[in-house]
């Protein structure tokens, strides 16, 4: 059993300390009754010990005997309701595990730095007119984040979100609880911009025991970092454009004052 790290997940979900006592100490009994629960994840999902555990309430009337291998002292009915609710947190923190596994092993796969915080279109840094442009596309995509995607709000204070690899555009979390990382370009978006969200990514996943999703943003992707994004499915790449409108002047203040 992976109790420390299970104990912090049940942290990170709001539970109790008392809940982390009982669910840790549930879950050694049912291993120790079943054997190795993450062999029986990998095979089953766990299925299989949930369905042992069933007892239903015409069961408890009828007084059927307990059909687990689990040992139950006393109401067996309340016992199992117990057991099946401790297994499917743990299930779940199971899940969790596995899908920050997968995104991490993505991030290595991708034949990129690890870290590229500078536009390629640039040598050095960036020139202030793209810097100024990123700025105030991060404010107005702060004022009206639900356009990326309903549900999604932003959980950074407001503020680019400091981690090992730099500092985050906008740390954001969707309908479902899990962090987006959004990264903002106001030009074309190189292969490195996708390295770099990769590197956010792969710091949020060492902080958060949840599922970690990244966003890259820009005008226009390269080739080559659509080619690189493709290796990644928690990675998605949104295009941006502005729309103008032009009127004469003349003719509108003309219009203006034909409706007084």
């Amino acid at each position: 059993m992976l109790d420390a790290e299970y104990r912090a997940w049940l942290a990170l979900q709001g539970k109790e300390p008392s809940t982390l006592n009982t669910s840790t100490s549930m879950i050694a009994r049912i291993e120790r009754a079943y054997g190795d629960l993450q062999q029986e994840f990998d095979l089953n999902g766990l299925e299989t010990i949930q369905s042992d555990l069933a007892y239903s309430k015409a069961d408890e009337r009828n007084k059927e005997p307990n059909p687990s291998k689990l040992v139950i002292d006393g109401d067996v009915y309340a016992g199992l309701s117990s057991a099946r609710t401790h297994l499917n947190y743990y299930r779940r923190f199971l899940e969790d595990r596995a899908t920050r596994a997968a995104v991490t092993e993505a991030v290595r796969a991708v034949p990129v730095p690890a870290v590229m915080a500078a536009l390629p279109e640039a040598d050095g840094e960036p020139p202030e007119a793209v810097l100024s442009l990123e700025r105030d596309l991060n404010a107005a995509l702060r004022q009206n984040i639900e356009q990326l995607e309903p549900g999604l709000h932003i959980i950074d204070g407001g503020k680019e979100r400091s981690v090992a690899s730099g500092r985050i555009d906008i740390l954001a979390e969707d309908a479902a609880g899990r962090k987006v990382v959004i990264e903002l370009k106001a030009v074309r978006a190189p292969r490195d911009a996708v390295a770099q969200v990769l590197a956010y990514m792969g710091d949020m996943i060492s902080e958060t025991a949840g599922e970690v999703r990244g966003l890259l943003i820009a005008p226009d992707f390269d080739p080559k970092a659509v080619s690189a994004a493709r290796m990644v499915p928690a990675l998605e790449l949104r295009r941006f454009s502005f729309q103008f409108s032009f009127e004469t002047v003349g003719e509108a203040a003309a219009r203006s004052g034909s409706r007084t």
